[in-house]
């Protein structure tokens, strides 16, 4: 009767401490939260508009204030985003304002006459985040009324690429702020395998330059300059061929 009694107990003792193991188990981290979290996913913007003149507040002879705005970026726990706006002056490539909110919009006051890009990035309570895509703008210039054109976006090759033929296209796009002036840009082409680069082409229309390069690291940047004599550089982008 005693063997009989403790092969019992003992099959009670293991019954019950599975139970409890299973109890603590059920699909989460041990204290009942969801141990998966997914970055946010980034949205549209809404204003400035992309490679347009903006408008706003003048606040001074020299300055104007500019209001941005973006609709809210997704995420999958509907946790409070935090929102960076970072916008950067194109000229010197030094940023003009960082702003941090939790809401869609915010302001700036910025130059008179000046590009800017700007991009907005949202952080999640986890640390988590997911950064939009660069816009540009122009700010108005009271003592002009012809704009400098936007620094060409450089297509291709992007920026550190790793090209494996020698037959190297270098492509861009140009845009200017003035009404019909974008079709009547010409662009000089800098490349060469030091940096800064030096020029290889002077007042071409086209948007393509084709090359034959030999193995090595190339640096880039184009000019690009409209019918009064305004002009803007392009960031120097990175390559190589192998």
């Amino acid at each position: 009767m005693k063997k009989v009694f403790l092969i019992i107990s003992l099959s009670g003792l293991i019954i019950a401490s599975c139970s409890k193991s299973e109890d603590n188990g059920g699909g989460d981290n041990g204290n009942g939260n969801n141990p998966t979290n997914t970055a946010p996913v980034a949205s549209s913007y809404t204003s400035p508009n992309n490679n347009e003149t903006c408008t706003g507040t003048e606040t001074s002879p020299t300055t104007i204030q500019v209001s941005f705005s973006w609709t809210a970026f997704q995420d999958a726990e509907d946790s409070t985003l935090d929102y960076t706006l970072t916008i950067t002056n194109q000229s010197t490539n030094a940023v003009a304002e960082t702003i941090q909110t939790t809401s869609t919009s915010g302001t700036a006051n910025l130059e008179k006459g000046v590009t800017y890009s700007w991009t907005v990035r949202a952080t999640d309570s986890e640390g988590l985040s997911a950064t939009g895509s660069v816009w540009q703008f122009q700010t108005p210039f009271d003592a002009t009324s012809n704009y400098a054109p936007f620094p060409a976006t450089m297509i291709s090759p992007t920026n550190g690429e790793v090209l494996t033929s020698n037959n190297v296209t270098l492509s861009w796009q140009g845009n200017d702020p003035d009404v019909g002036e974008t079709a009547l840009l010409v662009y000089d082409v800098y490349l060469g395998n030091t940096n800064p680069p030096t020029i290889v082409s002077t007042d071409q229309t086209a948007e393509t330059y084709d090359t034959t390069l030999t193995s090595g690291i190339y640096f880039w940047r184009i000019i690009s300059k409209d019918l009064n004599g305004n002009e803007s550089e392009s960031q120097i982008r990175q390559f190589e061929v192998q």
